[in-house]
C-alpha cells in the first residue's frame, strides 16, 4: 500500500509539472470571469435635507469612504482557492500586475497556473482614494530614499548581482508606481475591508507584501475564510500572545528598534490553524550593521523568526524562507517583480503544493462550485436576517428585489425597514432541504424550512417552502426575489 501511495504521489506530481509547463507556454489567458468592485468602508451622512436647488450644499448628502477597490480575474477550471493580493507601503495593486521592465507579474504568472486572483487597492490608496479623514499631499522628493530602503542598492549604486533591471526606463517606471496615502494609514480600516472581502468571496489564500503583513495577520484572526497566508518581507505588525512579545530588536535603520505587538492568546491561536510562509530577499545584514537599510531588514527578519517560532510552539505551521539560503539570490524588497520572479513563483508553487493548497474545483466542475457559493450565501442570508444586519442585507438585495410574504409583497427598502424595525424578526430558520438550479446568470434556490419569527411581538413557527432567485452581477450574486409559500405541516415532519 505504501508503494502504491508513493507512485500515485509521484504520478500526480509529474502530471502537475507537465500541465504547469504547458500552461506557461501559452501566451493567451482564457478567463471565465473578470470584473471589479468596492468593499468595506463607511458612509458619512450629513445632517439636514438635500435641496436640489442648492445641490452643491453638503447638507443631507452622503459620502462613501474607506473602502477597498478590488479587481479580479478567474481563469477557466480555476483551482478551488483563489489568491488575494494585498500591497505594501507606497504601493497599489500595480505591485502585482507587472514588473518595472514590463515582464509578467504574479497576477499573470498565477493566472496561467490556474489560480483566480483578487488584486486590492487598500483603503486610502490608489483607486480606493476616498478617505474618511482629511490629509494634505505634498510633493516631497524622496525616491532615492525608497531606492535604498527597498534594497535595490545604496543610491546611486545598485547592489552587486541585484535582481532588479538596471536600465533607466525600468527605474523610472518603478518610481512612478509609488502612490501616496489619501489619508493616514490605519491597519484596522484595512483589516475591516479585507475581512469583508473574504466574507464576500469565501475561502482563499492571502498574499501580502511589507506593510500589508500586519493587516494580513489581523484578517486571519478575524475571518476563517483565510485558509493560508503568504507574506513577502513583512516588517511591522507582528503580534504575539499577551505577555509573550519579545524585547524590541535594536536597529540602525531609520525607524529605530522594532517592537512586536500583543493580542489575546485566543486570537493568536487562530493563526496556528493555517499554513503560513514568509519570504525575505537578499542584502540583509546577518548581524548588527551600520548600513542602515540592511540593518533595518535584519531586525524584520529576526522578528519574523521569533514570531514563526511562537506560532509553531503552539502547534502551528509557520515557515520563514530566506531566499539566498535556498539558492535564490539577489532579490530586493520586491521578490515577486524582480528579474527572477518566476523562480520565486516556482518556490511558492512548491509550497502551495506541499500544503495541499493547489486543488482543482470539485473535479473541475465550476457549476458545482457556483452552487455551493449560492447555498452558502443563502445560509448567510438567514443569519443576517436573524441578526437584523441590514448593512449586509442592503448589499445582498438587488435594487429591484421583490419580497412575497403571507401578508403582502413589497420591495427592497420596505423589507429592510421591516427587518430593522423588528416588524418581522426572522429569529431562526431551520433549513431541512435546499436545492439550487443555475441557468446562465440566474440561480433559483428552493428551501424547505421551519421559521421561528416574531411578528407583532408574538413568536410563531411556520413551515415554508422558500423560493429565492439570485442574479449574478460581475462576481457577486444579488438576491432578486424571496417568496414564502406556507405548507400545512412542519417540514421536519414531512417524509
Amino acid at each position: 500500500m505504501k508503494v502504491l501511495k508513493y507512485f500515485s504521489a509521484c504520478a500526480w506530481s509529474l502530471t502537475s509539472c507537465v500541465m504547469l509547463h504547458a500552461q506557461e507556454q501559452q501566451n493567451t489567458i482564457v478567463l471565465a470571469q473578470q470584473g471589479s468592485f468596492a468593499v468595506g468602508g463607511r458612509v458619512l451622512q450629513a445632517e439636514g435635507t438635500f435641496d436640489l436647488s442648492d445641490a452643491m450644499n453638503p447638507q443631507g448628502q452622503t459620502f462613501h469612504g474607506d473602502h477597498a477597490y478590488v479587481f479580479y480575474q478567474m481563469p477557466k477550471q480555476a483551482h478551488r482557492l483563489p489568491l488575494v493580493f494585498l500591497h505594501g507601503a507606497g504601493q497599489s495593486k500595480k505591485t502585482w500586475e507587472s514588473t518595472p521592465d514590463g515582464r509578467e507579474g504574479f497576477q499573470n504568472i498565477f493566472l496561467k497556473r490556474g489560480f483566480g486572483v483578487y488584486l486590492l487597492d487598500q483603503p486610502r490608496r490608489g483607486a480606493a482614494g476616498k478617505s474618511m479623514v482629511g490629509t494634505t499631499i505634498t510633493p516631497i522628493a524622496d525616491e532615492q530614499f525608497w531606492f535604498t530602503q527597498f534594497r535595490i542598492g545604496n543610491y546611486p549604486d545598485f547592489f552587486p548581482n541585484v535582481q532588479f533591471p538596471k536600465d533607466k526606463d525600468a527605474l523610472i517606471q518603478f518610481f512612478r508606481q509609488m502612490t501616496p496615502n489619501t489619508g493616514s494609514f490605519d491597519g484596522v480600516v484595512v483589516t475591516d475591508a479585507l475581512s469583508e472581502l473574504f466574507t464576500k468571496v469565501g475561502d482563499g489564500i492571502l498574499v501580502t507584501h511589507s506593510q500589508g503583513g500586519g493587516p494580513g495577520w489581523s484578517t486571519a484572526m478575524r475571518n476563517e475564510h483565510v485558509k493560508a497566508i503568504v507574506a513577502y518581507e513583512p516588517y511591522s505588525g507582528f503580534v504575539f500572545p499577551e505577555g509573550e512579545a519579545p524585547a524590541p530588536i535594536a536597529s540602525t535603520g531609520l525607524f529605530g528598534a522594532l517592537k512586536g505587538g500583543e493580542v489575546p492568546k485566543a486570537d493568536f491561536l487562530k493563526l496556528t490553524k493555517i499554513p503560513i510562509v514568509i519570504y525575505y530577499g537578499d542584502n540583509i545584514a546577518s548581524t548588527s550593521s551600520t548600513v542602515w537599510n540592511m540593518d533595518h531588514w535584519r531586525s524584520g527578519l529576526e522578528m519574523a523568526k521569533l514570531w514563526a517560532a511562537t506560532i509553531n510552539k503552539y502547534g502551528g505551521d509557520a515557515t520563514v524562507v530566506h531566499l539566498p539560503e535556498v539558492g535564490i539570490k539577489g532579490n530586493t524588497h520586491f521578490p515577486f517583480s524582480d528579474l527572477n520572479n518566476k523562480e520565486v513563483a516556482d518556490h511558492l508553487w512548491g509550497w502551495l503544493n506541499r500544503k495541499g493548497l493547489v486543488q482543482d474545483v470539485a473535479v473541475g466542475d465550476m457549476a458545482d462550485l457556483e452552487k455551493q457559493q449560492v447555498i452558502k450565501l443563502s445560509k448567510q442570508k438567514w443569519q443576517w436576517m436573524a441578526d437584523k444586519n441590514t448593512a449586509l442585507l442592503d448589499h445582498l438585495f438587488d435594487a429591484a428585489s421583490v419580497f412575497v410574504h403571507m401578508g403582502g409583497s413589497w420591495g427592497k427598502e420596505q423589507e429592510l425597514q421591516v427587518i430593522k424595525s423588528g416588524g418581522i424578526w426572522y429569529k431562526k430558520a431551520d433549513v431541512h432541504e435546499v436545492s439550487v438550479h443555475i441557468m446562465d446568470q440566474t440561480a433559483v434556490v428552493l428551501n424547505r424550512i421551519d421559521l421561528l419569527a416574531v411578528v407583532g411581538g408574538n413568536e410563531v413557527t411556520n413551515p415554508f417552502i422558500v423560493t429565492e432567485v439570485y442574479v449574478k452581477k460581475g462576481a457577486e450574486w444579488k438576491l432578486g426575489s424571496l417568496y414564502f409559500t406556507k405548507v400545512s405541516v412542519p417540514v421536519r415532519s414531512n417524509p
